[in-house]
């Protein structure tokens, strides 16, 4: 048996439900490094985000059952930052491309 290098792959063998606790991760793990980085409490970032304490701490015990993609979507949105997605449909590998900016201060 191969290893797998992917910790979802020992999950699940259906390829949705793989890229989306995938992409959720990723989002999650995204969302705890900002917070940290801005060294914010559990308290601080849910106000920041607009949710409760609870949901980040959920959020930091990595339940990321309990959270959608929108949400998560929604929370980096709301702490000031903005997906740039790209589109080439001529780029075989890799035809999306997803980058995280701040965004600009008005």
């Amino acid at each position: 048996m191969e290893r797998s290098e992917n910790i979802f792959e020992l999950v699940t063998d259906n390829p949705v439900r793989f890229n989306i606790l995938s992409l959720k991760s990723k989002l999650a793990m995204t969302l705890i490094v900002l917070i940290r980085n801005n060294e914010w409490t559990q308290a601080d970032a849910a106000k920041a985000m607009g949710v409760s304490q609870p949901r980040v701490s959920n959020l930091f015990k990595g339940k990321i059952d309990k959270f959608s993609v929108d949400y998560l979507l929604e929370m980096i949105i709301r702490i000031g930052y903005r997906l740039d997605v790209d589109f080439d449909p001529t780029d075989n590998l890799n035809p999306l491309e997803i980058k995280l900016k701040k965004k600009a201060a008005l």
